[in-house]
């Protein structure tokens, strides 16, 4: 399985690279390649020495690097954006735990069909780096923290076909009737328990279904960036059963390495089992929002 997967980023990769050498010459004479990248490292502590109110000593680190690189000619145009983060908090004389990690990759190609209308081809693939624990359950074997994820485990790859109305520089909509979601979960642990809806025992699940998908993106103010974006997957074996993945981020520019931001990220999956608020275990709306202030450099 970690064969086929590797085969398909590196033939993704070799036709991104083979589209990138056709346009250099090009690019180097006109503007239809347009390429940028934020950095951001955020970082804060909190000390506490015979504080009355009580309290713990905290610290906490968080990265993000967002790449993009975009082309768009009278009658084509290729998206692709790949974004990267990571963080880690220590609360009081607890270990280090991650508080995000993720790796999203979207590619979009589109081909003029009529005015803000495209035929479109979207690649969506999404997985974390490194292992996940549930801290509020042990392992019943071990004693030690339920382990629940780790890098392939799972990893979501959304392929499809469709259209895309484009009706200006900062929404666009994407369409596909026909899409294929794969989830991989690469790890005997957790694929023997059947996690993220493989079955046990098994690396890799197919769900043939139909994708929407829109953005929103641009300089609200001239020191603030707002970037908004939805997916949602319906499989028609139940079609009624939706995948559901929200990313927002509102960027504050201070000065040229300061900034501040606010994101929020909801996800629903049926696949997914948690532990809600109320103690029992299923399926439900996840939702996370982090406030940071930190460094940040843009190109």
């Amino acid at each position: 399985m970690q064969k086929i997967l590797l085969t398909l980023l590196i033939t993704f990769l070799i036709l991104t690279n083979y589209v990138y050498s056709q346009d250099a010459d090009v690019a180097a004479s006109d503007s239809t390649w347009e390429k940028g990248m934020f950095f951001g490292l955020n970082f804060s502590n909190t000390g506490l020495s015979n504080w009355a109110g009580g309290g713990q000593n905290a610290i906490n680190v968080s990265s993000l690097l967002n790449l993009h690189a975009n082309m768009k000619k009278e009658n084509s145009s290729f998206q692709n954006s790949l974004e990267l983060a990571y963080g880690m908090t220590k609360l009081g004389k607890l270990g280090l735990r991650k508080s995000d990690d993720r790796l999203i990759l979207v590619s979009n190609y589109g081909y003029k069909a009529a005015k803000s209308l495209e035929y479109s081809a979207l690649l969506d693939f999404r997985t974390q780096f490194t292992k996940g624990f549930n801290y509020d359950q042990t392992d019943t074997n071990t004693g030690d923290y339920l382990y629940i994820s780790n890098f392939m485990a799972p990893a979501y790859l959304n392929v499809g076909i469709g259209m895309s109305y484009k009706p200006d520089d900062y929404f666009q909509l994407y369409l596909s009737p026909i899409s294929n979601r794969i989830i991989f979960v690469l790890d005997d642990t957790l694929s023997d328990r059947g996690a993220y809806g493989v079955e046990p025992g098994k690396n890799i699940k197919s769900e043939l279904g139909a994708t929407m998908a829109a953005q929103y993106e641009r300089d609200v103010y001239e020191n603030i960036h707002f970037k908004s974006r939805v997916t949602v997957f319906a499989p028609y074996e139940h079609f009624t059963t939706m995948v559901v993945n929200s990313e927002t981020m509102m960027t504050f520019k201070i000065n040229k390495y300061m900034n501040a931001s606010f994101s929020v990220e909801m996800i629903y999956d049926h696949n997914i089992d948690v532990t809600r608020d109320n103690g029992t275990i299923g399926p439900a709306l996840q939702l996370k929002h982090v406030l940071a202030i930190g460094i940040g450099y843009k190109i």
